[in-house]
C-alpha cells in the first residue's frame, strides 16, 4: 500500500511539473501576455490534476485543499473582473 502512495504523488508532482510549464510555453508561442490567463490557466490544471490524484493521505489532502481553494478563489475574482469588464465597461484588474 505504501508503495502505491509513493507512486501516486510522484505521478503528481511529475504531471505538475510537466503541464504547468507547457501551458506557459503554448501561451507564450501564441503571444499571449496577459497575466490573469496565465493565473486562471495555472490554476484549472492545478485543480484538475489536483482532483484526479485525490486519495492522498490525509495531511497532504488538507494542504493541497487549503492550495486549491486559495486558487480558486482567486480565479473567481478573475472571471469577477472579466464580467464586470464585459458588462460595464469598467476595468477591475
Amino acid at each position: 500500500m505504501r508503495c502505491d502512495i509513493v507512486r501516486l504523488h510522484e505521478r503528481y508532482v511529475t504531471l505538475l511539473s510537466l503541464i504547468l510549464p507547457l501551458t506557459a510555453v503554448i501561451l507564450a508561442v501564441y503571444g499571449e501576455s496577459r497575466l490573469d490567463l496565465y493565473v486562471s490557466m495555472f490554476a484549472l490544471e492545478y485543480l484538475i490534476l489536483t482532483a484526479l490524484h485525490s486519495p492522498l493521505d490525509p495531511k497532504t489532502s488538507r494542504m493541497l485543499n487549503a492550495i486549491g481553494a486559495v486558487l480558486f478563489a482567486v480565479f473567481v475574482v478573475i472571471v469577477a473582473s472579466k464580467v464586470v469588464e464585459i458588462l460595464y465597461g469598467v476595468k477591475l484588474i
